[in-house]
């Protein structure tokens, strides 16, 4: 007995030991890389981030504890009534699971309430606090599962996570408005229906930037439900999930990562994750970022390997129909991933077939509605909750499925997914010898680093299927994906340089987001393999140190890594970005860097509320904007109003606007022959305009060049 506890005592001893030396390490090499970025562009400097962060501070904090305190107490009565129907489940899972499980019902509620004009902050409210209080009800007198063993997996992402903690909290402060170029649009769209809490899926667009096909509804939803209930601006709700996100996106990864290789391997690819160009667009809150969480989570629930298949199955089509609503081609790859890594176990013999089948048939019907708008067909919008209804039933269809369900085969193999992995391998070498795509380039993209390191992962994950067949399911997952996202970019490639405008801009899309979000993302995860592998005895720490020092130091020069590099950049380099975003703002070149709203723009916000308020704007209602800059977005940004841009610098010819409302100059006499309500000038002239004597002129701020002009009818006879 003495002995036992001298046993104790001496590994609590070693663990602290082991924990003091780490701290020690991750101090030494924040230090180090302090001084290899100073006298960059995005040197480590915290003094200038927190008196930056402090100056929206009073705003942008209230509003994050708000957004929180929801999050925190759905997220928690949804994982409690999770892990009380499926005992199985661990916190993280279970915590996943009851994301998905909200994210599906802010979509379905916005479908059903949005056009009804009863998506309304006291009616969403009363709806989540039933909602809650009949979970919290249907759990009473079940048992709550015992808290499981820690895992060194499991500590390992979240070490991940505090690292990026600090800066991530800094430039949350000191970002109101989401801090990234090309968000503003979606932003604008998801406060269009916090200002008129009303929602037309196919008309929702307020920018007018891009087609209204590439309206997104899966971030419309949960983003606008937070910032009714809440009671908060559509920017702020948005701006105040930056943190959440994050630990979103590790948490799925890890997971994914237990399932592949193990909770360590999970734990590994979290850190290699910080990497990468999705963990640089997670703050974002781009829909492209958040469909990698997604679709992790939905892999890891549709082939875990452990009890309680028809729960993980159920949350497993949630999850992957979520990402199709949150991007559909990030969403659509990862359901083609699941597609085949379904097959690839059932003929190993190690998951049943049929109810994952029919799980990824019913997230088909559950996505459908945003495949409608995609496809701009004009369904009747009462038919689109009726798909999502659809899609849940034919989910419980596959939950009954996998109650009962077995493995296809008595017998278990590895030949199928042994196959996948050696195909990637001769898949890689082959496009990189041929010279002929830049999907796999001499400088590999700039994650030539990440590639030698993941490049073991492919043999441990080999090693393990040939040797214990049965234990690992999602082995073959990692290879998958970067097959399919090699012959996807294979197929667009070449259709960017031929055809319609609307096909080379989607097959534009394809191609970058291959490149630069797609497999970088899945490298992380084999190096977090091949990382796993490293200890031996429970020697976890030496791996730890060295994963710890490949992921923070910045190796390479960090003199031209600029915030949206799409190279693999160390951590230390994304810290420095997050800390310039909070000790300046990011919008530069923008009427204000932090708000992107000025005092003059917010004054011409307060107007239009007023003309909201006074019944002569409506969710319908269109402004039309003469402005010298294309990237003009601070109306629709501020009020969700809806806006025709007019301007020189518009390219009927670009890929990337095909489908918008921006026109030429060329097109003025025409929308001004229209009689567009209100006519909003930016830098214009005013006798440029045609037309603008049945106008009269009711806002002007000199300073920002702004003027406005509302339609007066004529009188009859005159």
């Amino acid at each position: 007995m003495r002995l036992r506890i001298e046993e104790r005592g001496a590994r609590v001893i070693v663990r602290i030991a082991g924990a003091v030396a780490l701290a020690g390490l991750v101090a030494a090499l924040m230090a180090l890389a302090a001084m290899r970025t100073r006298g960059t562009p995005y040197p480590l400097a915290l003094g200038p981030a927190v008196a930056g962060a402090a100056e929206t501070a009073g705003t942008t904090a209230p509003a994050a504890l708000k957004v929180w305190l929801v999050l925190a107490l759905a997220i928690g009565a949804v994982a409690a009534w999770l892990r009380r129907r499926a005992p199985s489940l661990r916190v993280p899972e279970a915590a996943l699971g009851a994301v998905v499980v909200l994210w599906t019902a802010s979509y379905l509620a916005l479908l059903a309430l949005g056009p009804t004009g009863l998506y309304r902050a006291w009616v969403l409210r009363v709806l989540l606090a039933v909602a809650l209080l009949l979970l919290v009800r249907a759990g009473r007198g079940r048992r709550t599962p015992a808290p499981a063993r820690p895992q060194a997996g499991a500590g390992v992402a979240g070490l991940a996570f505090a690292l990026a903690l600090g800066p991530l909290v800094l430039m949350q402060l000191g970002s109101p408005v989401s801090p990234f170029m090309d968000v503003l649009p979606y932003v604008a769209s998801t406060q269009k229906i916090v200002t008129f809490q009303f929602y037309d899926p196919f008309a929702n667009d307020a920018a007018g930037h891009w087609a209204p096909t590439r309206q997104v509804l899966g971030c419309d939803a949960p983003f606008s439900l937070l910032a009714l209930v809440a009671g908060t601006r559509a920017e702020l709700a948005i701006s105040a999930l930056i943190v959440p996100a994050a630990a979103l996106q590790l948490t799925a990864l890890y997971l994914l990562g237990r399932a592949v290789h193990g909770p360590l391997a999970g734990g590994m690819a979290a850190l290699f994750l910080l990497q990468t160009f999705v963990w640089r667009r997670t703050p974002d809150l781009r829909g492209t970022a958040l469909a990698f969480a997604l679709v992790a989570g939905g892999l890891a629930f549709l082939l875990a390997a452990r009890r309680d298949h028809a729960t993980r199955t159920v949350l497993g089509g949630l999850a992957l129909a979520s990402a199709v609503v949150v991007n559909p081609l990030i969403g659509g790859v990862g359901m083609q991933v699941a597609s085949v890594a379904v097959a690839l176990a059932w003929l190993d013999g190690v998951r049943p077939f049929w109810p994952a089948v029919v799980a990824l048939a019913g997230a088909s019907l559950l996505a459908l509605p945003q495949v409608a708008i995609g496809l701009a067909a004009q369904v009747p919008v009462w038919t689109l909750p009726l798909a999502g209804v659809a899609g849940l039933a034919v989910l419980a269809l596959a939950a009954r499925l996998a109650a009962g369900a077995r493995a296809a085969r008595a017998r278990r193999t590895a030949a199928a997914r042994l196959l996948a992995l050696l195909a990637v391998v001769l898949a890689v070498f082959y496009v990189h010898a041929g010279r002929s795509s830049e999907f796999f380039p001499d400088g590999w993209l700039g994650y030539a680093p990440l590639v030698l390191l993941a490049a073991p992962g492919v043999a441990v994950l080999a090693s393990n299927v040939l040797w214990t067949p049965a234990r690992w399911p999602a082995a073959a997952v990692p290879a998958v994906a970067l097959l399919v996202g090699i012959i996807d970019h294979t197929v667009a490639s070449p259709l960017r340089f031929h055809g319609t405008l609307e096909g080379r801009s989607l097959a534009s899309e394809v191609v970058t987001k291959m490149t630069f979000y797609w497999w970088p993302y899945w490298l992380a995860l084999l190096a977090g393999v091949a990382f796993a592998r490293l200890p031996r005895r429970r020697a976890t720490a030496p791996a730890v140190a060295l994963a710890l020092a490949v992921v923070l130091y910045p190796f390479h020069s960090p003199d031209h890594a600029v915030e949206f590099d799409t190279r693999q950049l160390s951590l230390a380099e994304t810290w420095g970005h997050h800390l310039a975003h909070a000790a300046k703002g990011y919008h530069g070149g923008r009427p204000d860097r932090r708000w992107v709203l000025d005092d003059d723009w917010q004054a011409l916000r307060d107007f239009f509320l007023d003309e909201i308020a006074a019944g002569r704007v409506d969710y319908r209602t269109h402004v039309l904007q003469v402005a010298p800059a294309s990237y003009t977005v601070e109306l629709a940004l501020g009020t969700g109003i809806s806006v025709d841009l007019v301007t020189p610098q518009h390219d009927p010819d670009s890929i990337w606007t095909v489908g918008g409302r921006i026109r030429g100059m060329e097109a003025l006499a025409e929308r001004m022959a229209a009689r567009p309500p209100y006519v909003l000038l930016t830098w214009t002239a005013p006798d440029t305009v045609p037309g603008l004597a049945d106008y009269e002129r009711v806002f002007e701020r000199p300073r920002q060049g702004l003027i406005v002009y509302r339609f007066r009818p004529r009188a009859p006879g005159a």
